[in-house]
């Protein structure tokens, strides 16, 4: 069975000395690589204070990449919205969009729903021209 996780947390990366653009490309490389050894799909949304991140897959692979994932210090103050069980993916073309948030869609803790989540990123996806490129934010 398909398996979805949505969860956000408090981006670190502007606090770090780490250069926030370095931090987001080493995500996104990461990402790439592991996720489609796994078969895990998704999409991670972030501005200057926020990630939110959607994960698909098996649900023992994504359970694990999520332990791992909160081991990570890039951030913290992780929360999950939603796990479930789905029969599609959403974002089955993508090992791992990366999405800049719009200061007009806030995502945290008190965010609608899970679906909520993803469908936001789903559209921000379908109406970017170029969804995929990591664009170094201006923190």
């Amino acid at each position: 069975m398909l398996f979805r996780l949505v969860y956000h947390s408090r981006n670190l990366l502007r606090r770090k000395a780490v250069a926030a653009g370095s931090g987001l490309m080493s995500i996104a490389k990461a990402a790439e690589q592991n996720n489609l050894q796994l078969g895990i799909s998704g999409a991670l949304l972030f501005d200057k204070d926020t990630f939110a991140q959607v994960l698909e897959g098996d649900r023992t692979k994504v359970t694990q990449l999520f332990i791992r994932i909160c081991s990570d210090s890039r951030h913290t103050d992780i929360s999950i919205v939603e796990a479930k069980s789905v029969t599609d993916r959403r974002f089955a073309d993508w090992a791992m969009a990366l999405i800049a948030n719009p200061a007009a869609s806030p995502v945290g803790p008190n965010y609608i729903s899970g679906d909520a989540v993803v469908e936001m990123m789903f559209e921000q996806i379908q109406n970017s021209d170029a969804p995929l490129r990591v664009a170094v934010p201006v923190w």
